[in-house]
């Protein structure tokens, strides 16, 4: 993996905008296997996502949370991230795993 990132990461050739990219497109490969949507899980609930924040902290870590999703899963239009909750709320209930 070191390499992989070295490969793009630190490549004086490509401007930030690119490297930003490629740092998302990796995310979204990471993120898209079932480990990495474990992994995925486990962070956005200990960012608080999934929670209200009531301290400074937990807004702080709530605030992160937002721009992961925003900026490393490349996740920026607001109806795209409304419809994928919404069908995958809506598939959880069909499926019986709804509250």
């Amino acid at each position: 993996m070191k390499n992989k990132i070295n490969n793009f990461w630190n490549n004086k050739k490509l401007s930030d905008d690119e490297k930003n990219e490629m740092l998302v497109e990796t995310c979204q490969r990471l993120f898209g296997t079932d480990d990495g949507k474990i992994v995925l899980n486990m962070l956005l609930t200990d960012l608080r996502l999934y929670t209200d924040a009531n301290t400074k902290r937990e807004k702080i870590l709530n605030d992160y949370a937002k721009y992961f999703i925003r900026e490393r899963l490349g996740v920026r239009d607001e109806k795209v991230l409304t419809d994928f909750i919404a069908q995958t709320a809506f598939e959880t209930a069909a499926a019986g795993g709804g509250k």
